[in-house]
């Protein structure tokens, strides 16, 4: 009998005790790790230290940015524009036709009223002056004629040397003369109105704004010569909204700025349009100007606007409109209480868009509750700030020095560092 089978059976028993007993072994602990210093914690100053930890940030603003809460005036207002026109112009036309022997003006002179401007040639008329007057004084010879004869027909009536038909012919005769001579008279005034339209005068005071002829021009009746324009009293219709016409009024005042022309100019309502303009449904308005006569200024055709102020309220308080903050139908403000930042509510009035706030900002708001005078508010629009935060005020930037002269010691850098 062999043995080998005996024996590899006994070796694979071994190999598969020793595997067991390889599992079976427990596994070792983890290696122990060294515990670490915690790191060093600055001491607080107490529990001042604290509150101070959990307060938040302080927020700096440029003494410009706030803005103290004062009583002041306000007023609902439209704006309004348009050009300049002028009240009194005119057109200066020829009377008659002729050929222009004088124009005496240029665009752009002033004229006082009858002040000759051109002058035709007078020749043909005043030859026709002259035909006519020898056309009345023999009407008037045959008028005085005819009177004699009516007189000496008178007694031979009387002494009856003559028929009553004769001495009716003879009353005719001098009735026919009459109106012979009314007849010439009229005709020669005539003729010497011609001879006098032939100078052609200013209508008006003003300043000539165009010539439309020139010497030498052969014009026919009612051409024209010049248009003359003046500019102490001026006009401008303006639009204003059907909806708020009913608050204007006759002889309101108007702040209005003119191009070209420094300085705020006020002008009054002069007048009112019956109707409204087709399409826009806005109603015209007439807004009246005056000026210094010779004011070299004021040109027609400037471009001009303004405001015109339908409700105005006096002492009341006021805020700018860039510091009111609107949030979800609230109004508030930030304001500075006791060095920290809190909202107020507030309930606001009249608005003005176009009046200064201050630090070149513009617009106004009445405020009806909220606020007094004398609060200290931001004024501006930073964006929404986190209400109980300390407020600082940034100092004014120091003016740059001069620069020093060559050879100059300088000073130290850290003359200028801050501690």
């Amino acid at each position: 009998m062999r043995r080998w089978p005996v024996t590899a059976i006994a070796i694979t028993l071994a190999l598969a005790a020793g595997a067991a007993a390889l599992w079976l072994r427990p596994e070792p602990p983890p290696p122990a790790i060294a515990a670490q210093p915690a790191p060093a914690r600055a001491p607080a100053d107490g529990p001042a230290g604290t509150a101070e930890a959990s307060a938040p940030a302080a927020i700096e603003f440029a003494g410009t940015d706030l803005y103290t809460v004062r009583t002041g005036t306000i007023a609902r207002t439209i704006p309004v524009t348009g050009t300049l026109t002028p009240v009194e112009r005119t057109t200066v036309k020829a009377k008659l036709a002729g050929d222009i022997v004088e124009l005496a003006v240029r665009e752009g002179e002033a004229v006082r009223q009858g002040q000759l401007l051109a002058r035709f040639d007078p020749t043909d008329f005043e030859l026709r002056v002259r035909e006519r007057e020898a056309q009345l004084r023999s009407a008037q010879a045959q008028l005085a004629q005819a009177q004699r004869t009516l007189e000496n027909n008178r007694r031979l009536l009387e002494k009856q040397f003559i028929s009553q038909n004769a001495f009716d012919n003879a009353s005719s005769a001098v009735d026919v003369a009459l109106a012979a001579r009314d007849a010439a008279a009229a005709q020669l005034n005539q003729a010497r109105k011609a001879l006098a339209d032939t100078r052609i005068t200013a209508p008006m005071s003003g300043s000539v704004a165009d010539r439309f002829a020139q010497v030498g021009e052969k014009l026919p009746a009612d051409a024209r010569i010049l248009s003359i324009v003046d500019l102490s009293r001026m006009e401008i219709e303006a639009p204003v909204p059907a909806s708020e016409i009913a608050a204007v009024r006759i002889g309101q005042p108007v702040s209005l700025s003119i191009e070209g022309i420094d300085g705020e100019q006020v002008g009054r309502v002069a007048r009112i349009n019956p109707g409204t303009q087709p399409g826009t449904r806005s109603v015209p308005i007439y807004i009246a100007l005056s000026f210094p006569p010779g004011e070299a200024r004021v040109r027609a055709g400037m471009f001009a606007q303004g405001r015109l102020a339908l409700q105005e309220r006096r002492d009341v308080l006021v805020v700018p409109l860039a510091s009111i903050r609107d949030a979800g139908g609230r109004q508030f403000v930030y304001l500075i209480d006791g060095g920290r930042l809190a909202e107020r509510d507030l309930r606001v009035g009249l608005r003005d868009e176009s009046a200064p706030a201050g630090q070149g900002a513009v617009g106004l708001a009445e405020v009806r509750e909220g606020l007094k005078a004398g609060d200290s508010i931001v004024g501006v629009n930073p964006g929404t700030l986190r209400t109980g935060s300390r407020v600082a005020i940034a100092p004014a930037s120091a003016p740059r020095p001069a620069p020093a002269p060559p050879g100059a010691a300088r000073p130290s850098p850290a003359g200028t560092a801050r501690p």
